[in-house]
C-alpha cells in the first residue's frame, strides 16, 4: 500500500510537466496573444504596449551592445542597422542614412532575424521576443514558488484569482456529489429489493433520463425553468443584497443559488450511481451468505442492511475518488451556462482573452485535482476492498 502510493505520488510531476509544457506550447501556437488587439489600436502608444508586454516577460530589452551587433540586416525592400555614434540611443540608419525613431519604428514595428523575432516602439528601443522553451522555464521556475505571475486580464496575481474560483469549483462539486450519492443510492437500493415494481420501473426511467440528457441541454432547460418560475435565482452564487443579510440568510442565500447548478451537474452522476447500486445490490442478495442468513433466522432488514447492503457499497465507496475529478472537469460547461463563478469557467474566460499566465495555472491546478482525485479512488479501493493487494 505504501510502495503503491508512493510511486503514485513520484508519477505526479512529470505528468504535471509534460500537461503545463504541452499547454504552453499551444498557447504560443495560437495566432496573437492578448496584447495584439492593442498593437493594432491607432489610439495606443506601441511604446506603452511593448513596455507592457516586456513587463508580461513576452519581451526583453536589447542594450546598446547588442543593438550594434545585430550588423546590416533587410527589411521592408531596405537595409537597416544600428549604430552606436556616443550618443543617449543608437542611431537607427536606412540604407546608410540616418533616420528619426518614428519613421524607424513603422518599418521595424516588427522584424525577424535567423528565424528570432524582434520590435522596435518609438523610441527607438528595440525589443526580442522570448522564445517557447526560454518562457516556459522561466514560468516553471517561478511557479514552483507559488508564483504564477500576474494576470493579463485582470491584472492581479493569478494564485489569489485562482484561489477564490477554486474554492467555488469545490463547493459545487462536492454539493453535485452529496446530490448523486444521496439520491442515486437509496433508489437504486430501493429497486433492487422490489426488481420490477413500480419503483424499480421509475427508477430505470429517471437513470435513463439522466444518462441520455446532455450536461448542457439540462443546464439550459433548467435556466428556463428558473426564468419561468422565479423560484431559483438565474447566475452567480449570490443576490446583489447579499451583505444585507445575517448569518443565517447568507448561508441561505449561498445555498439557493447552489442548489439548482448542483443538481444539473449531479443529475448524470446520480443515473450511474443508482444503476450501479441496483447492480450491486441485487447481485448480494443473491449469493450465500444472505441465503444462509435467511435460512438463521436474521430479520429482512439485518439481511439487507448489515450482509447485502454492506458489499454491495464497496465499488461505489471506491468511485468516490474517480467522481469527484469526473464532477471536477465535468462542471466547465456548466459553470459557463449557468454563469457560476468557479474554475472551469475562469479557464474559458482566460483562453478567450489569450491570457496565457492565467490559463497555465488554471490548467495546472486542474491538473492535480484530477491527479489526486484518482490517487483517492486507488487508495480507498485498498481500504475498502481487502482482496485487493496493491502493493
Amino acid at each position: 500500500m505504501l510502495t503503491f502510493s508512493l510511486r503514485r505520488l513520484l508519477s505526479i510531476p512529470p505528468l504535471v510537466l509534460v500537461v503545463s509544457f504541452l499547454t504552453f506550447l499551444l498557447l504560443k501556437q495560437a495566432p496573437g496573444d492578448f496584447y495584439s488587439q492593442m498593437e493594432a489600436d491607432p489610439t495606443r502608444s506601441t511604446t506603452e504596449v511593448l513596455r507592457q508586454k516586456e513587463n508580461a516577460g513576452l519581451l526583453v530589452r536589447l542594450d546598446r551592445n547588442q543593438l550594434v551587433a545585430l550588423g546590416e540586416f533587410p527589411d521592408d525592400g531596405h537595409r537597416w542597422s544600428f549604430a552606436d555614434e556616443g550618443g543617449e540611443r543608437p542611431v537607427i540608419r536606412k540604407d546608410g542614412t540616418p533616420v528619426r525613431a518614428k519613421e524607424a519604428s513603422r518599418s521595424l514595428l516588427k522584424f525577424q532575424l535567423d528565424g528570432i523575432q524582434y520590435q522596435c516602439d518609438d523610441e527607438a528601443v528595440v525589443y526580442r521576443k522570448v522564445g517557447a522553451i526560454e518562457g516556459f522555464f522561466s514560468w516553471l521556475f517561478n511557479a514552483l514558488t507559488l508564483d504564477f505571475g500576474t494576470s493579463y486580464k485582470f491584472n492581479r496575481p493569478v494564485f489569489g484569482i485562482i484561489a477564490e474560483r477554486l474554492l467555488n469549483t469545490l463547493t459545487l462539486s462536492l454539493a453535485a456529489l452529496v446530490i448523486a450519492y444521496g439520491l442515486g443510492i437509496p433508489l437504486g437500493i430501493f429497486a433492487a429489493v422490489k426488481p420490477n415494481s413500480r419503483l424499480d420501473h421509475s427508477a430505470g426511467i429517471i437513470a435513463f433520463l439522466g444518462l441520455s440528457i446532455p450536461t448542457v441541454f439540462f443546464a439550459l432547460l433548467a435556466m428556463l425553468f428558473a426564468s419561468y418560475t422565479g423560484w431559483f435565482p438565474i447566475g452567480d452564487m449570490r443576490s446583489l443584497d447579499y451583505d444585507q443579510y445575517g448569518f443565517f440568510g447568507k448561508i441561505a442565500n449561498r445555498i439557493h443559488h447552489l442548489f439548482l447548478p448542483a443538481l444539473v451537474l449531479g443529475t448524470s452522476a446520480m443515473a450511474g450511481y443508482m444503476r450501479q447500486a441496483r447492480g450491486n445490490m441485487i447481485e448480494a442478495l443473491g449469493q450465500d451468505y444472505v441465503r444462509t442468513a435467511r435460512a438463521k433466522g436474521v430479520s429482512e432488514q439485518g439481511v439487507l442492511f448489515k450482509h447485502a447492503f454492506r458489499n454491495a457499497v464497496n465499488p461505489l465507496v471506491t468511485l468516490f475518488g474517480y467522481s469527484l475529478a469526473s464532477l471536477l472537469s465535468g462542471s466547465l460547461l456548466v459553470e459557463i451556462v449557468m454563469n457560476w463563478p468557479g474554475l472551469g469557467r475562469l479557464i474559458f474566460e482566460a483562453i478567450s482573452a489569450k491570457d496565457e499566465p492565467l490559463v497555465l495555472a488554471s490548467v495546472l491546478i486542474s491538473t492535480l485535482l484530477l491527479v489526486f482525485g484518482n490517487l483517492a479512488a486507488d487508495i480507498l479501493l485498498a481500504v475498502v476492498d481487502p482482496r485487493v493487494r496493491l502493493s
